[in-house]
């Protein structure tokens, strides 16, 4: 199985550009703006939350040694969040009659996903772990919120037109530099030259 490639889904190069169409998406279909700002809102605060874990640890150096925590898994994170409503919208969209089910998909995609961050030694068990929690209770939310929200039919061809950038910005493959951009900004909070790392948490609890 091709990790990297698996590990890209959840990558903020691909998921923040995705969540703006998705945002977009459900406007045109619902004719609302309450499910965008709350759409829009839940995705936010799920990345507002990761940031936040990582400049801690980046900059100040708060984490965990012994649970080998430095942050929540962004990909982790943000997959968890994303990909179930993207499935749901889609089983909204086409009248299917158990929906439940498209979700559960989303979250098993997400799961993939995470497991993908272990494999390429990205992120700790604590990390993922936390990342998948964190995202769920942030779609869960999302869905909770949405239950009795009246959605149209999606054509096939408006179906295309939410899938087409994803699919365009998988096969461009371009990571995003958001830990490169979260580790010098906390460095400059911080007042540092750089910031910590991973191994400087274990050595300052030693």
């Amino acid at each position: 199985m091709h990790w990297q490639t698996l590990t890209y889904f959840g990558d903020s190069m691909l998921l923040l550009p995705s969540a703006v169409v998705l945002a977009f998406a459900l406007f045109y279909n619902t004719l609302r703006l309450s499910p965008v700002i709350t759409w829009l809102g839940t995705f936010g605060t799920a990345g507002l939350v990761v940031s936040i874990s990582k400049i801690l640890f980046l900059g100040y150096l708060i984490g965990s040694a012994r649970f080998n925590f430095t942050g929540f898994s962004g990909h982790t994170t943000m997959s968890t969040t994303f990909w179930p409503i993207f499935f749901w919208f889609i089983a909204r969209g086409f009248s299917i009659k158990r929906p439940l089910l498209f979700v559960l998909v989303g979250y098993l995609f997400a799961l993939i996903i995470a497991y993908s961050r272990l494999v390429l030694h990205a992120h700790s068990p604590s990390e993922v772990i936390s990342g998948f929690l964190l995202g769920a209770c942030c779609s869960l939310f999302f869905l909770a919120l949405q239950r009795n929200i009246p959605m149209k039919a999606v054509t096939l061809t408006e179906l295309l037109l939410i899938a087409i950038l994803p699919i365009l910005l998988v096969l461009n493959g371009k990571p995003a530099t958001t830990q490169h951009f979260l580790g010098t900004l906390a460095a400059k909070l911080a007042g540092m030259e750089s910031p910590h790392t991973r191994q400087q948490l274990f050595s300052s609890e030693q």
